[in-house]
């Protein structure tokens, strides 16, 4: 389930600044007036025939007041729960008022969700995740979905009011929609399939629920109807808008504009997803294990569309839902079809857009991995592109710095929306929050200049073994994790103590100067087993000068997905396995006197199914390392633990 930090009205961001004072707190900079042909020339907010740019920027030139605010249903192609008529997508328009019985047309920045309805959390209960592993063809083994040992358990939903839409009949106004419309841009709000006031299923994320959003994008061109009413009604054009597109949106409602844009769909110009899923089997999976979003254990795709299933008669949608909990392969974690069916990752070539992706690198909900990869496929496929990072959780960079936040995005649709040819394109590609709160930019991300160092393990483990750059020799050395019983430890309290038989801790020396790593660690490791199944975890660390331990980003591999994600291999008891899997990704500078550590456990107890039974993992010590990407690579690496 995704949750949401970004402050709403009358809450305070990490800053202290509610969302109204920090849109206060802007002030567009510039002097010297760069009007596009056709726009207005004034620059009050009273008389204004068009929009107004100054240094690259849409000028609030239409008064806050002067809003029209109107709903319609937007008609797709696709009946999804088969009642004969086609679904229908719930639009709510914000626009100024200007562009009534006048030839001004705007450009639209839509943001999509299936929260505008709010969420049915009475529908689904969680799954248990106090289970035993899979293990293939075990005899007496039910292998069918779980949904008969799902159990009630207690959700904080406090943060979930952020995407339960408008105490009144209206979604809006939002922060952005505040923002912009007074800048000359319409405000967009739509529906998923099967949520709020739109008709037929959701589907979480395939190409139904995407289609759904993307019917709104066809609309503003031309190319769908919409009408004024649910069902029935009179068509309605959009002859307010230019057709120009953008889309934004946090969690869910990022992930909606990364769908939309793999289609390659005409019009529109630009997105903004934030903390936003690329790949939904990477929300709710990990190289083959069942791992949670954080926060939320026991969650699934299943639970998640019957919440957002919010719509009028939603007993139409279950045989969708249904179908949902039937396919999603709980039962081993295997990708499948279903999940291939909401990976956007491998359509980035479609895309049209410009893409401005954010994220917070603390994200342990929707994780890291879901903006690395895709902006790394944007990057191969040649998308224009930026990307803006912050150390913050599952959040907007407008809770971290909204002023600049707010700059950033007003250029970014003054160019693209508009066509105004200002500097957003120019500079540096990456913007990244450091530790200690400042800001730097990079010439793009990964950061330039990294490459891989190897950092091979030494015996230890229990207290804390080694990490050296040396190749170890010798005799073989081997150290054994135990999974206890019902196991009920999270792992940062496991990697904190001194001494612990549930996990292995290895750490380089003290560093003697910063080593900054930007990128993915890969673990290499060789593991037995003394059963048929396993959870196997690896955890990045930044140990402290005093020992305090930090866990900086983690992964998960299921040894019987060695092969493959997709297919699972029996274990044999005692036969050592190589495994290689990702942590998260990560962009974070270890300071001079700390050292870098690598833990490996088995059993993560807020992210993994949670096994009863007792399990023992076996670590080849000298055959295992981790492979990080260090900004300097190797050299710098070996510098930072020089004794010179």
């Amino acid at each position: 389930m995704f949750g949401d930090d970004i402050p709403h009205d009358g809450e305070s961001s990490e800053n202290g600044l509610t969302r109204r004072e920090a849109l206060g707190t802007y002030a567009a900079a510039g002097i010297g007036a760069a009007v596009v042909p056709g726009a207005a020339t004034a620059t009050t907010a009273t008389d204004a025939d068009g929009p107004v740019f100054e240094d690259g920027r849409a000028q609030p030139v239409f008064a806050e007041d002067d809003v029209l605010r109107e709903e319609f249903w937007v008609e797709t192609e696709t009946d999804t729960t088969g009642t004969g008529d086609l679904d229908r997508i719930h639009v709510e328009i914000a626009r100024p008022e200007s562009t009534v019985d006048s030839d001004l047309a705007l450009p639209v920045i839509m943001e999509p969700s299936p929260y505008f309805g709010g969420l049915d959390m009475s529908t689904a209960d969680l799954y248990d995740v106090d289970v035993s592993l899979y293990e293939p063809d075990k005899p007496g083994r039910d292998n069918r979905p779980r949904s008969d040992t799902s159990t009630e358990q207690t959700v904080d939903t406090d943060d979930l009011t952020a995407f339960s839409g408008s105490a009144t009949d209206w979604i809006g106004p939002s922060t952005y929609e505040e923002y912009f419309v007074p800048r000359g841009f319409v405000f967009a709000y739509a529906s998923s399939r099967g949520t709020h006031k739109s008709t037929g299923a959701n589907t979480c994320g395939d190409e139904h629920e995407v289609n759904g959003i993307k019917a709104v994008v066809d609309w503003l061109n031309g190319r769908a109807t919409a009408y004024d009413s649910r069902s029935g009604g009179d068509p309605v054009e959009a002859e307010w808008t230019t057709g120009k597109t953008g889309m934004i949106g946090a969690s869910y409602n990022g992930t909606l504009p990364n769908g939309v844009a793999a289609t390659g769909v005409d019009g529109l110009e630009a997105i903004v997803p934030e903390v936003a899923i690329s790949s939904w089997y990477d929300y709710f999976r990990a190289n083959g294990h069942v791992v949670a979003p954080g926060g939320w254990q026991g969650e699934d795709a299943y639970q998640l569309a019957a919440w957002v299933t919010t719509r009028e008669d939603r007993e139409v949608a279950e045989p969708i839902l249904e179908q949902i909990e039937a396919d999603q392969g709980r039962e081993t974690g295997n990708y499948n079809e279903f999940w291939d069916a909401r990976n956007y990752v491998h359509d980035a070539d479609n895309v049209e857009a410009a893409v401005l992706v954010t994220h917070g690198l603390n994200d342990d909900n929707v994780k890291t991995k879901q903006f690395a990869q895709w902006y790394d496929a944007l990057r191969e496929a040649g998308v224009s592109r930026k990307i803006w990072l912050h150390q913050g959780g599952h959040s907007s960079p407008l809770s971290h710095r909204p002023d600049d936040w707010l700059d950033e995005l007003n250029l970014w649709w003054t160019r693209w929306l508009f066509g105004v040819e200002n500097d957003v394109m120019d500079g540096p590609t990456a913007t990244v929050q450091r530790e200690g709160d400042s800001w730097t930019t990079y010439d793009e991300w990964p950061v330039p200049g990294t490459s891989e160092a190897e950092l091979n393990f030494t015996p230890g483990g229990r207290t804390s073994g080694g990490l050296t750059l040396e190749h170890t020799r010798g005799r073989p050395v081997t150290e054994t994790v135990v999974d206890p019983a019902e196991p009920d430890t999270p792992a940062d309290e496991l990697i904190a103590a001194e001494e612990s038989e549930n996990r292995l801790l290895y750490t380089t020396a003290q560093l003697a100067e910063e080593v900054h790593l930007s990128g993915t660690v890969e673990l290499d490791v060789r593991l037995s087993f003394d059963s048929e199944s396993a959870n196997v975890t690896g955890v990045l660390v930044d140990v402290g000068p005093d020992g305090e331990t930090e866990i900086i980003n983690r992964g998960w591999m299921n040894p019987q997905n060695r092969k493959s994600d997709s297919e699972t291999f029996a274990i044999q008891p005692g036969t050592p396995y190589r495994l290689s899997f990702d942590l998260q990704p990560d962009d974070h500078v270890f300071a001079s006197d700390h050292r870098i550590g690598i833990a490996v456990l088995s059993t993560d107890y807020d992210f993994t199914q949670r096994p009863p039974e007792e399990k023992e993992l076996t670590l080849d010590v000298k055959q295992s390392a981790a492979r990080l990407p260090i900004v300097g690579g190797t050299g710098a690496l070996s510098d930072a633990l020089s004794d010179d």
